[in-house]
């Protein structure tokens, strides 16, 4: 098994990345928060990683952090939920997401995933969330490396109390995260704290 791979990163696709590892090519389809979190191209990039071996085919899915490579494995467990579906929910929805996915399904609203409509949801939802609450509580006050091989949980949570506190002031879902991916890449070389990342947000709005 893949639990890990460590190279220079080649290319940047919408859900996917190629590494060079040792002259070695890997393509390695990526949640939406390794996309966000990218270095540039040339440079120095680790990840997580899942190896999906089917009967035809060999793939490679990578994450964040291992809570979203668990949840990722939780949701392959669910009937109909290949890994291919889980790595789509993933591409539209982080960790947090997922789990108000699992509990409260009105929760995401205004999250639309491809493919995955209410009658999946649902699904999900029934068969995951005794489980959903173990995991959480697995990770609850753990900190662990995520990828590029930094510590970036403390950045991610700042973006996600940034989203809902737009989200709370009126903005939809996709307005509000195209606004935040805006500030931080005008920003790249600060670490934002929520309020910082807030204030600025609304600097971008008007």
């Amino acid at each position: 098994m893949i639990t890990s791979l460590k190279g220079t990163l080649i290319f940047k696709g919408n859900n996917f990345i190629a590494l060079d590892v040792h002259g070695v090519g890997f393509e390695i389809y990526v949640s939406r928060k390794v996309i966000d979190n990218l270095p540039a191209a040339g440079s120095e990039f680790s990840v997580l990683t899942y190896l999906d071996v089917r009967e035809n085919s060999l793939m490679l899915y990578g994450f964040f952090d291992e809570r979203e490579r668990e949840i990722f494995k939780l949701l392959g467990t669910v009937n109909g939920i290949s890994s291919k579906s889980a790595h789509t929910i993933l591409s539209y929805a982080g960790f947090e997401d997922i789990v108000g996915l699992i509990t409260n399904r009105n929760a995401l609203s205004g999250l639309k995933i491809p493919g995955i409509g209410t009658k999946k949801i649902e699904l999900i939802s029934v068969a995951l969330k005794d489980k959903i609450f173990k995991l959480s509580d697995s990770f609850a006050g753990r900190e662990g490396e995520a990828v590029g091989g930094t510590v970036a949980y403390s950045k991610e949570q700042s973006r996600l109390d940034a989203l809902n506190a737009l989200i709370n002031l009126g903005y939809i879902r996709s307005e509000a995260e195209r606004i935040i991916r805006e500030v931080l890449k005008q920003h790249t070389e600060q670490e934002l704290t929520t309020s910082e990342l807030i204030k600025k947000s609304l600097e971008y709005i008007s």
